[in-house]
Order: C-alpha cells, then structure tokens, then sequence
C-alpha cells in the first residue's frame, strides 16, 4: 500500500497491490483502498520476495521530490529472499 503524503487531490489515493490479484509481476491490478472503486490496471510495480520494485516517474507512486507513506507485509517473511 503506498500513498503521496506531499500532494493531494485526485489520483492520489491509497494504491494497494497484493499476490492474491497479482499471481507474478509485473503487478498491474490495484485497489485503492480509501475509494468504493472496482480494480483498476497500471504497470506501476514488481512485487519480489524482498521488497517492491516501482517503475516509473508518475507522481502517484515515484514522483521526483515527492515524499511517501507505505506499508509492505511479507507472506513468508526471511524465506527464500533474494536480492535483485
């Protein structure tokens, strides 16, 4: 779950990605969790066994100068980690 906490307006809402959408990479459904939306599609990130990887400059996820807030939970966490 990942969030812009330096700009506001919309768009910039409570982006979550999660394995149960997104069975490989790149992970491409999203909810946004502050909104009654149904799932939406955009290639924004990886989700590996360490960590997320963000692609991308877009300032809902990785704007440059742009301070965010997120919140990553491992299913196994220290299990079979790799670094890339």
């Amino acid at each position: 779950m990942i969030k812009s906490s330096s700009t506001g307006g919309v768009g910039y809402n409570w982006t979550l990605y999660d394995t149960s959408r997104n069975t490989y990479n790149v992970a491409d459904l999203q909810l946004n969790a502050n909104l009654s939306d149904a799932e939406a599609v955009s290639n924004q990130m990886d989700i590996l066994s360490n960590g997320f990887k963000i692609f991308g400059s877009g300032t809902r996820h990785n704007g440059s100068g742009t301070t965010y807030i997120y919140a990553a939970f491992a299913e196994n966490p220290f299990k079979n980690a790799n670094a890339r």
